[in-house]
């Protein structure tokens, strides 16, 4: 049985598409700065504005949560994915701010492989949420949701290559410190991409 969305309530769906493509914005443009090697002030801004505005958004759905009775899908999955969405662009945007604080270089290797993963999954995650209230499209969603979790794996992998190769190569260990805070939270936000992709699967079973 397909998911039996109230025509209605639709407007919970736009604000949460909103916020995942918000999120994906905010990766791409984390990613464009990696590319450069530049992470100055107002790259700082730009990922702190795009950060305020989701939190805008996911206020904006509890709000409305507030003041519906009738939902189209559970309100505590609504909620769950509003905040779980919100909780990756918080990581970047300290993972941003830290960055700029540390006065590290954006153009490391191995956080550009993390960015690029990242940003990845932010755009699988926008495309599992457009899709949603299409019923004809939900195993294509599901894939979607497939994919977050194979990029969240290979950010295991990327994670134990890059803490091994800097306590290996870097000689300073307030730099050793520094990195691997960075390197775990960029796994951080890939966690909680899946984290998002596991409420979407979670919504689809339990509606399906």
């Amino acid at each position: 049985m397909p998911i039996n969305f109230i025509p209605k309530e639709l407007k919970f769906f736009d604000y949460l598409n909103l916020q995942a493509e918000n999120l994906m914005k905010a990766a791409g443009f984390f990613k464009d700065a990696v590319k450069d090697g530049v992470l100055d002030e107002a790259e700082i801004k730009k990922i702190h504005s795009l950060e305020h505005e989701g939190d805008t958004l996911a206020h904006e759905i509890t709000d409305m949560l507030n003041r519906t009775f009738i939902t189209p899908i559970d309100r505590e999955d609504i909620y769950s994915l509003a905040n779980n969405l919100d909780d990756v662009l918080d990581l970047l945007n300290a993972m941003a701010g830290r960055m700029h604080l540390y006065k590290l270089n954006p153009s490391d290797e191995h956080f550009a492989q993390f960015i690029d993963l990242i940003d990845q999954a932010a755009a699988a995650l926008a495309n599992a949420v457009k899709h949603m209230p299409d019923t004809k499209r939900q195993r294509r969603v599901l894939d979607y949701c497939i994919e977050v979790n194979r990029l969240e794996n290979l950010g295991d992998s990327v994670r134990e290559n890059a803490i091994g190769h800097l306590f290996e190569t870097e000689k300073d260990p307030i730099m050793v410190i520094k990195w691997k805070e960075i390197y775990e939270t960029a796994e951080g936000a890939l966690d909680n991409c899946e984290h998002v992709a596991k409420v979407i699967e979670s919504i689809l079973v339990k509606n399906g």
